[in-house]
């Protein structure tokens, strides 16, 4: 769910990066430091070149030690004359005073009326009569909301209109039972000011991050998730009425396996999936997680906008030790929505996630070095189901991100990009450069593997 992710539950999207650089030599003189210029992996080849992306960053570097971070490292069209993103990264290194008001509610006693308030917090400043404007961090006079970094490269990194990466693609029949084609779906995530305190203070040095500044997140903290669809709403007919953005993505809407030298053209995708986060001492694990889908899902009421979603559900716990059968404990599943799927024996997730997941499991998962975001075929699920307290990592060892996918993925690329240009022998840069098309294939809320 929450991939508070662009990538996985899901693995991010985007056209291209690690970051360009010129030639061998320059890559042997900046082992140090990220290059001004992006480093753009060519799909199905061994060569780093240099690409209309790179020129353009050439005169304005991103995604170095001394410079802001990238916002998306896929050129656009120059006929383009739609929204283009900015990453909203002017992280406050404290946050400011702001209302909270599902605290009024208890997440245990009271799920629905807890989520409506997060969402309603969420929506607040931004949304506007624009839908295309709507949601741009900008233009929101309420408060604050943020994006992680580094969510720019590999195969599904961001897109440059809306900055949304690429997420599991749904297969037929999940996401309403006329759905006959595979679908490919794309996210962005959000952070409010709490939130964003420990992505600055993680990041504050770009060249080498520390995670062990955001390994408990402050209490207040809200992510937030917008995830759109290409599927249409003859296939999927509670899509109808949904908010719609024009995005720069991969053309082929169908295609479960896009190389980042596939074409991309100008694409409608509309609302699907809302996903929210909130850390919350009164929760039993520190964190609660929710989600809505448009249209209330099958069945659901007709209507268009911003505001026809309905909750799917809330959990609080993964429910350990779950034989399916009976009510689950630690989750609410609104019984008036009534999703093709929900998570693993019926645990909450959204219409976009993995069926062998949820939305707290897979964020549980969230550490440095990156955790195997959903169990793999044959293993027992069992450890992807625990309670795992808030500031604790999945595995023993590890430096846990406190149920952030977005800090984990973005690092992992960091890590990734950086082990890359410091690798001098050009037969191993290609080892690691195919192996990093292997994982891109599939992201990891899709059953991939961690970079």
């Amino acid at each position: 769910m929450l991939d508070l992710a662009n990538g996985a539950k899901k693995r991010r999207a985007g056209g291209q990066v690690f970051g360009l650089w010129g030639d061998r030599m320059q890559l042997r003189n900046r082992i140090a430091l990220m290059s001004g210029v992006a480093l753009a992996f060519a799909g199905g080849t061994t060569a780093w070149h240099r690409s209309g992306a790179a020129r353009a960053q050439a005169t304005m570097p991103c995604d170095t030690a001394t410079t802001p971070f990238c916002n998306s490292t896929v050129p656009l069209p120059a006929t383009w004359a739609g929204r283009r993103f900015t990453l909203a990264q002017g992280y406050p290194a404290t946050s400011p005073a702001d209302v909270t008001p599902w605290t009024a509610f208890n997440p245990v006693s009271q799920p629905h009326q807890y989520i409506e308030a997060v969402l309603a917090y969420f929506y607040e400043g931004n949304i506007r009569p624009d839908v295309e404007t709507s949601f741009d961090p900008t233009m929101n006079t309420v408060r604050g909301w943020y994006n992680a970094p580094w969510q720019d490269v590999g195969t599904n990194g961001r897109e440059p209109a809306h900055g949304l990466t690429r997420e599991r693609t749904s297969q037929p029949q999940e996401l309403a039972p006329t759905q006959k084609q595979f679908w490919n779906n794309y996210a962005i995530g959000f952070y409010n000011a709490a939130g964003a305190t420990a992505i600055g203070k993680m990041w504050a040095n770009h060249g080498k991050p520390d995670p062990t500044q955001a390994s408990n997140m402050p209490e207040g903290t809200v992510g937030a998730k917008l995830l759109f669809t290409t599927a249409d709403d003859v296939e999927v007919p509670y899509l109808k009425g949904a908010p719609s953005w024009n995005v720069y993505i991969y053309k082929d809407v169908h295609n479960r396996f896009p190389k980042p030298t596939d074409a991309r053209d100008k694409v409608a995708v509309r609302l699907l999936q809302i996903d929210i986060a909130v850390k919350d001492k009164n929760a039993p694990l520190g964190w609660v997680f929710g989600t809505f889908v448009y249209g209330g899902g099958p069945g659901g009421k007709p209507g268009s906008g911003w505001t026809n979603v309905a909750p799917v559900g809330l959990m609080w716990g993964n429910d350990p030790g779950y034989s399916g059968t009976g009510p689950l404990k630690e989750s609410w599943i609104n019984p008036a929505v009534k999703m093709p799927h929900l998570g693993y024996q019926g645990r909450l997730n959204g219409p976009v996630d993995n069926k062998i997941s949820s939305c707290l499991s897979c964020h549980s998962t969230a550490e440095s070095p990156e955790g195997q975001m959903t169990p793999p075929n044959g293993a027992d699920p069992a450890p992807w189901f625990r309670n795992i307290p808030s500031g604790s990592a999945f595995d023993p060892g590890r430096i846990p991100l406190d149920y952030s996918l977005q800090l984990s993925v973005g690092l992992g690329s960091f890590n990734t990009a950086k082990a890359i240009q410091n690798t001098r022998d050009p037969a191993k840069r290609r080892l690691m450069m195919k192996r990093l098309e292997a994982i891109d294939r599939l992201p990891p809320r899709d059953g991939g593997t961690a970079r």
